[in-house]
């Protein structure tokens, strides 16, 4: 199965590009790009996309290829994700996948390997950059990028970032009980886990044929530019308060961000770090959140990312989409520039209709906007 990009596309997504580098650097456009991501109909749960690297290449293919023949209705830079499960890191260190009952949930881990951090970390391995789910990742990157033929650029494997991971390895309430009792052991642990990150990172770039294929160094499908292809996953911190963060993730953090770009960081929400997020020497420019659980701190984060980040929000699916974007718009009132991401089955909506009025909102945000970051 291959991708039939024609050459209108392989210049519409070029524009695109330029359009993000622009946006990346605070320069003025005339619309916000409206994210939309068309999909194909399923070809399995969940649980048997992830197991399966054939089927989860034809679904990415499938997904690509309805965006590629709707991209006058989009602004996507369309792209294909590999996936082996956000614990692919723990699982290189020993831990066993545990998949639940509900077949489109992702595994989660069975096993926590550091019973008592004060114990140390002796007890884990040195892992290879191939070990565990990451064998199966780098030959998954590989060949996606090969189907992307260059054009499609595809994201990398969802590795969880370092408090993630060490919850993994230790459980979540061990973790949060360590930050107090054990700082200087789980400091030791987060560097151990961030150093093999780093070469997991290093590998998966490599396997996809270096850094112009990819969006991001994570997980994340949305087009990074040149120079801010560093992203990172802090979803724990959802659970602690700004001097964790200071403490534990920010400096695990800016080692991804050193070498690869301060592009973005994930996590869903809520976000009760968010002012130190960007207050960092290394800090990144955009923050991807899910509106579900984000949606209460918009107005927090229209104060202290002004001039200093930019958000993508993923929609929550619920809300009518033009009601929805109006909405965010209106909260930022041209403060933070906000880009959504929306997904859908060309089934489901009036495509055409309602890429028309989400882009009449773009260009009203756009018009508003106050742009530049102070850097």
């Amino acid at each position: 199965m291959k991708l039939k990009i024609s050459n209108e596309a392989k210049d519409l997504i070029a524009q695109r590009k330029q359009v993000m580098r622009d946006l990346w650097a605070g320069k003025p456009v005339d619309a916000i790009p409206v994210d939309i991501r068309y999909e194909a109909d399923r070809i399995g749960t969940v649980r048997a996309v992830t197991v399966d690297g054939d089927k989860q290449l034809e679904m990415a293919m499938r997904n690509a290829q309805e965006t590629l023949e709707r991209l006058h209705l989009t602004d996507a830079i369309p792209a294909m994700r590999p996936d082996v499960g956000c614990s692919c890191i723990a699982s290189a260190f020993g831990a066993e996948y545990y998949w639940g009952a509900n077949e489109d949930s992702t595994p989660g881990v069975k096993n926590y390997l550091i019973p008592d951090i004060e114990d140390g970390i002796d007890m884990l391995p040195d892992p290879e950059v191939t070990d565990g789910w990451l064998g199966e990742g780098m030959k998954r990157i590989a060949r996606f990028a090969e189907a992307g033929e260059g054009i499609i650029p595809i994201s990398l494997l969802d590795t969880a970032g370092g408090v993630n991971v060490a919850a993994d390895l230790l459980s979540t309430t061990g973790l949060m009980e360590a930050f107090y009792i054990a700082p200087e052991e789980v400091k030791a642990l987060l560097h151990k886990i961030q150093t093999f990150l780093l070469k997991v990172v290093d590998a998966s770039v490599e396997a996809a044929g270096g850094e112009e294929y990819i969006t991001t160094t994570d997980f994340v499908d949305l087009w990074f530019p040149e120079g801010r292809k560093g992203h990172i996953s802090d979803d724990m911190c959802a659970m602690f308060g700004p001097q964790i963060y200071d403490e534990f993730s920010a400096p695990y953090h800016s080692m991804l961000y050193q070498k690869y770009g301060c592009g973005g960081l994930h996590n869903c929400g809520p976000n009760p770090c968010a002012e130190r997020y960007v207050a960092q020497e290394f800090s990144p420019r955009c923050i991807d959140l899910a509106y579900a659980y984000s949606k209460d701190d918009l107005p927090f984060l229209k104060q202290v990312f002004r001039q200093k980040a930019f958000i993508y929000l993923y929609w929550d699916g619920v809300a009518d989409p033009v009601e929805w974007y109006r909405q965010v718009v209106d909260i930022m009132a041209g403060e933070v520039l906000i880009l959504p991401s929306f997904s859908f089955s060309p089934k489901e909506v009036d495509a055409e209709d309602l890429y028309r009025k989400l882009h009449a909102i773009s260009r009203e945000q756009a018009a508003q906007m106050k742009w530049g970051y102070r850097d």
